[in-house]
């Protein structure tokens, strides 16, 4: 027999919203407001109605229960915080869930919302027994800090029933599965209401009246889909279970306590995502070369910020660094409600960073110097110089993405097909182009020159120019020529 662990997870938002409370906490420096605020009584309300599905302690002890009308909760304190109950986040969450527990464990299926099953029997070979594997994945997922319940069975419907209604089952023994599953009210099983009162009507109210009964008289007095049922549930007849496949991509949303307009205050929440992206970039072996921040804004548009490194990285603190520097010159049109994360590229780790015997071991390198600096002031202020082959000064070289191999250094080296008609100059070039051509206007002294260029007639910038390396009454050392009309202008200046 297939033995199944379910974990049942009764409180995911409730527990999202303690945890947040932890990593989204407010610096001592920071408003008290705030802090009075995330202190007052909880509760997670659904349903056509209104009832209460989740609270915590503060608000058990002002006598609220599960179930209770709204207005009946909100009239025992006027602090109460009320929350909508959110189906789509608690069902992303169970999948990060099931994401966490793959480190582990292999075969898992969601259940979600507040769901996931587990096959056991596959791992006891890895991990030897049960307590060793339970103890395993309990250290493991106690770190996540959610509430849980959990149960054994021989079949997933029993693994479940069993877990939400006992809440900690840890034995493998069938005798004593058996015997919890029979103990366990009629109204637990998944079945059509209508179904349920037909059961009781004619006496059945536990479980194991329902089993007390053969398959085939059971066949006879009620329809086929509540054998099938009993079926799956005693592990007679397969349950149909589609098993999780990791994520190929990144992408992780994260609502705040609180409205934030302060851009400072998103460290931490920042920080909890980039260390989830590092977990998952580690498991693959890749890094993340760019992503994309997306601040949801109260009012007003989502607000996406690209944030890249041309190099990659798997590490939340330099990500967290880049981060902050790409916000520090981010004007918000709203306060930020949620903020969101994904990985937009991500590459192969360069195994070359991580030489254990590099001296340099952890210096910032040219591709991170480049990735701070475009973070701080834009893709577009930072860029590389490339030199092209053309003579004419001011089309000799251009600007090239930072870094990048097309765009070939300048070496200042001769071209060794041209002659020198100086060999003292060699082919001297000044530091400084001016930004257009300047009519010489006071005296120099000529040390160096000429240097002729003569060349573009064929695309109609033609240029005839006689260069020479001057120096003027100030003592500055200047790039001059003189042009076919024995006119004089400065074209560069010398370091």
């Amino acid at each position: 027999m297939t033995l199944w662990l379910y974990l049942h997870f009764p409180a995911i938002q409730l527990d999202k919203l303690k945890i947040a409370e932890q990593t989204q906490k407010p610096d001592e420096t920071e408003l008290d407001v705030i802090t009075s605020e995330l202190s007052r009584p909880c509760i997670i309300v659904g349903g056509r109605d209104n009832r209460v599905m989740q609270l915590d302690q503060a608000a058990q002890q002002l006598g609220i229960s599960a179930g209770m009308g709204l207005a009946a909760a909100a009239a025992r304190s006027r602090e109460l915080v009320v929350h909508p109950y959110d189906e789509v986040d608690e069902s992303r969450t169970i999948r990060e869930i099931a994401q966490w527990l793959y480190l582990i464990t292999a075969d898992i299926a969601l259940f979600a919302p507040q769901g996931v099953l587990l096959k056991v029997s596959g791992m006891l070979a890895m991990y030897l027994d049960l307590s060793h594997y339970l103890s395993t994945l309990r250290s493991h997922l106690d770190t996540q800090s959610f509430t849980y319940r959990f149960a054994f069975g021989y079949s997933p419907e029993a693994a479940r029933l069993l877990a939400k209604q006992h809440g900690a089952l840890a034995t493998q023994d069938p005798e004593v599965l058996e015997k919890a599953l029979h103990g366990l009210p009629l109204v637990v099983l998944s079945l059509p209401a209508k179904q349920l009162e037909r059961l009781q009507r004619v006496g059945f109210k536990t479980v194991g009246d329902l089993f007390a009964l053969p398959l085939v008289e059971l066949g006879k007095r009620f329809d086929c889909e509540l054998v099938q049922y009993v079926s799956r549930l005693r592990g007679k007849v397969p349950h149909p279970v589609t098993f999780y496949q990791p994520e190929a991509e990144f992408e992780r949303y994260l609502p705040l306590l609180y409205d934030i307009e302060n851009l400072d205050w998103l460290n931490k929440p920042l920080l909890k995502l980039l260390v989830q992206q590092e977990q998952f970039l580690r498991l693959r072996n890749r890094h993340a070369r760019q992503l994309i921040l997306t601040l949801y804004q109260r009012d007003a548009e989502p607000l996406k910020l690209e944030v890249g490194r041309a190099e990659g990285t798997d590490r939340a603190d330099l990500w967290l660094n880049l981060c902050n520097l790409k916000l520090s010159s981010v004007t918000l049109s709203g306060p930020v409600q949620a903020i969101g994360l994904k990985v937009a590229q991500i590459c192969q780790p360069d195994e070359l960073m991580h030489d254990l015997f590099a001296e340099q071991r952890g210096m910032m390198t040219p591709a991170g110097l480049v990735a701070v600096l475009q973070a701080k002031l834009g893709e577009r202020a930072v860029q590389g110089l490339a030199a092209g082959d053309d003579s004419r000064p001011e089309l000799a070289t251009g600007y090239c993405t930072p870094l990048s191999v097309l765009g070939a250094p300048l070496s200042g080296e001769h071209f060794s097909e041209t002659p020198l008609l100086y060999p003292e100059m060699g082919y001297l070039r000044p530091a400084f182009l001016l930004p257009s051509i300047q009519p010489l206007q006071h005296k120099i002294n000529v040390h160096l020159g000429p240097e002729r260029i003569c060349t573009g007639w064929w695309d109609g910038h033609e240029v005839e120019r006689d260069y020479f390396v001057a120096q003027d009454t100030q003592g500055r050392w200047l790039w001059v020529f003189r042009d076919r009309q024995q006119r004089w202008f400065c074209h560069g200046v010398f370091s």
